[in-house]
């Protein structure tokens, strides 16, 4: 007898063969067989008549690592079909050190607000290495598998002491790469950069290579977040230079898709230089929702000068005109017109929903000073920083076809990762829906669905070397999701989602990751059968 048996569903394996019709058979954590009209009894039966059978998308730009600490349901991600999630990106790391120093970190880079990391310094347990946040996770359970990387800066600001833009001396450098190799030694992924992050947006070339060189050895992947500010094609050639340089595996992350041209020199270098690089998107977003907390921590974190100064110095940077040119030079968030930065959740009503360019108009001032002004007073507002528009309903940007046609992009969503106890602390109102809008996106621009699942499956799998899972076959982990097609959709833009941040996917019917059912009929339970992978010890 299986313990779980999918009856009359299209299978889609994974690899981009065509869907066939099969029964998928479950036994323990493993798919047992892959037949027609399997007959043999099983506990728990399913029917998938209509609907694709596919294997658990994997997501590869996350940040999720420490979530689960409050809680690791995970709902966004199960209703779309999602059961492994690669963790530690952007350059942030949950080794080396102990909970206060990694915590100082996430907080210095406006990663964690001041009510979370005072939570999570009372209720975090301690760790000091890679394997003892591996069982930390294993202890309070997940729903999703995790593959997480290490972070280049947290690596380099706990050995340097501090965030400096300098290199590492050659004690740091070695002290840097004994780290790596440490946690590379006890399963962790690869290693992450965040190029417009501090301390890890001072790392030359030199240093990039040096480090990426450490994990080659393991066959593990350097990500990054590029380093925007010299332009995003630019950034794109600077990280594919590094692969060409050392060999090792890249993955581009959160390219964005107003820049074809990224996408190009990307392609060129995997095809002409042999670049073993691979590329995520996020599908739609429309802009940060940022409560003024986090926009001052933002605004910190953004600045070599107020860096060190802690949130304090921030408060007293903006009661001065040289701190206020200061943040209007390093903050980035400032750029852009102000027609796109809008006022929601307020407690001033006669601030809701309105541009920071009505606002300064009716105040008679400089648009940059009110908002200014704004993150000043003692008021408290979520800043929706390049919305489309908080009153007007908006759709996403089609992506071009280039970008469509390119077989090395996959979903990256890169959901915001605010306050689970506070939903109006940071959000985005469309990442949570990133694979099902990719998946609708691409179908209208042509790509077949068993092309739309291999990118999000055995491609991310593959180029990560996460064994027997993104495919669906025999012997392998069962990690399987159930999608009505014509049904797996986001809900489109309106003018009270800001409202509502935390809005899921609808047509993922049926999850079960490691055999185990962790979503029916659309609603996620708490089973927490995920696992925290180690490259190392897969098995």
């Amino acid at each position: 007898m299986y313990d779980f048996l999918i009856k009359n569903g299209l299978v889609v394996d994974g690899a981009g063969s065509p869907a066939f019709k099969a029964d998928v058979a479950i036994q323990g954590d493993q798919i047992a067989r892959i037949a027609p009209n399997i007959t043999e009894e099983a506990a728990q039966v399913y029917d998938a008549a209509g609907k694709y059978v596919i294997p658990g998308l994997i997501d590869p730009h996350v940040h999720e690592e420490w979530l689960c600490f409050d809680d690791g349901t995970y709902d966004s991600y199960l209703t779309q079909g999602v059961t492994t999630l690669i963790n530690g990106n952007c350059s942030h790391s949950v080794v080396p050190g102990h909970k206060k120093e990694i915590l100082d970190y996430y907080l210095g880079n406006g990663l964690v607000g001041l009510k979370q990391y005072e939570r999570y310094m009372e209720s975090w347990p301690d760790w000091h290495d890679f394997a003892g946040y591996c069982d930390a996770v294993a202890q309070v359970g997940t729903n999703c598998n995790f593959v997480t990387l290490l972070g280049h800066g947290s690596i380099r600001q706990y050995v340097m002491h501090g965030a400096y833009n300098r290199p590492p001396d050659e004690l740091e450098q070695a002290h840097i790469e004994n780290i790596i190799r440490h946690n590379m030694d006890q399963g962790a992924w690869g290693i992450s950069f965040g190029l417009d992050y501090v301390p890890s947006r001072y790392a030359t070339m030199d240093e990039l290579c040096d480090v990426v060189n450490q994990i080659k050895r393991y066959d593990a992947v350097a990500a990054a977040h590029l380093r925007h500010q010299i332009g995003i094609p630019e950034a794109t050639a600077e990280f594919c230079e590094v692969g060409r340089l050392t060999g090792a595996k890249l993955q581009i992350s959160h390219l964005a898709s107003a820049f074809p041209s990224a996408y190009d020199i990307a392609l060129k270098a995997i095809r002409e230089d042999g670049v073993r690089a691979r590329i995520d998107v996020i599908p739609s977003s429309v802009g940060h929702c940022t409560g003024k907390e986090r926009m001052l921590l933002f605004t910190m974190a953004l600045s070599d000068e107020l860096f060190s100064q802690g949130i304090e110095g921030v408060k007293r940077a903006l009661r001065t005109p040289e701190g206020r040119a200061l943040i209007k030079r390093d903050n980035y968030t400032m750029a852009g017109p102000k027609d796109k930065v809008y006022i929601v959740h307020s407690e001033d009503p006669h601030l809701e929903n309105r541009s920071i360019r009505d606002i300064a108009r009716e105040r008679g001032i400089d648009e940059d000073d009110c908002m200014l002004d704004l993150m000043a007073d003692d008021l408290n507002y979520v800043f929706w920083l390049n919305a489309p528009a908080a009153n007007v309903p908006s759709n996403f940007i089609e992506h071009c076809d280039s970008i469509v046609a390119n077989p090395y992009v996959s979903v990256g969503s890169d959901t915001i990762m605010g306050d689970p106890l506070d939903p109006f602390d940071w959000y985005e109102i469309r990442r949570r829906g990133g694979f099902a809008t990719f998946a609708q996106m691409y179908l209208k621009k042509g790509v077949p669905y068993e092309e739309i699942v291999r990118r999000n499956t055995s491609m991310v799998a593959d180029h990560f070397g996460i064994y027997k899972r993104g495919r669906l076959a025999e012997g392998n982990y069962a990690d399987v999701a159930v999608i009505d097609l014509p049904n797996y959709r986001y809900p489109e833009m309106s003018q009270q989602h800001y409202k509502t941040p935390r809005m899921n996917a609808t047509g993922c019917d049926l999850v079960l990751c490691n055999g185990q059912v962790e979503l029916r009929d659309g609603v996620p339970f708490k089973t927490f059968a995920g696992r925290v992978l180690r490259k190392n010890a897969q098995g």
